[in-house]
């Protein structure tokens, strides 16, 4: 499907969504490894007065990003980890590209101020629930002003591990036990303690 395709297809209910501030998310797979069809998308669907979103965890450097959020609305970032060890543990990624969501962050911060950003952080037990990752991800959040919309806590599941059988792939995170809702409110809850605005998601 082309750029203009997708737009048409969001076009048709423009007179919808356009009232309500509506528009389209991309998200992948890893929607900046197509960069420039995202860019012309995104530039379609607010010539229809509509809004974007960029549901991303981060892929390229600036020459990329600069592709993109110069016609972006909204931005979902998932960090997979504050200290990069940690991160590339969960994504299966190498240390190197790690630290690449925080930078963008930072880059979105300093070079689009009128983007509004969420962090995404999936709680994972003794992984992503330590008081030093906790810790990390308040101070970091907290100099994301102005952009910073929201940090939305994600309680991890198991809802894609039959993806894995059916591939006949091991699956990366056995033995990972889906999160408590008890504790995810108890980390909203410290969150929320240290000045952010923190939505718990019901997924």
């Amino acid at each position: 499907m082309s750029s203009g395709e997708v737009a048409s297809l969001v076009g048709k209910y423009q007179e919808w969504l356009r009232p309500r501030g509506g528009g389209i998310t991309v998200s992948g797979g890893e929607p900046l490894v197509q960069a420039n069809f995202v860019r012309d998308v995104f530039k379609r669907v607010r010539s229809l007065g509509l809004t974007t979103c960029l549901d991303t965890a981060c892929h390229g450097d600036k020459m990329i990003w600069n592709e993109v959020l110069p016609h972006t609305d909204n931005i979902l970032l998932c960090l997979k980890g504050m200290d990069n060890k940690v991160a590339s543990g969960i994504a299966r990624a190498p240390v190197s590209e790690m630290a690449k969501s925080k930078e963008f962050a930072l880059f979105v911060r300093d070079n689009y101020p009128n983007i509004r950003l969420t962090l995404r952080w999936v709680l994972m037990k003794d992984l992503t629930d330590t008081d030093s990752e906790l810790e990390a991800l308040i101070s970091f959040a907290l100099e994301l002003d102005p952009v910073l919309h929201c940090v939305e806590l994600i309680p991890y599941h198991e809802l894609g591990k039959d993806k894995y059988g059916l591939l006949n792939e091991p699956y990366p995170l056995e033995g990972m036990p889906p999160y408590r809702l008890e504790d995810a409110v108890r980390v909203k809850e410290r969150l929320k303690d240290s000045g952010l605005f923190t939505v718990l998601s019901n997924v």
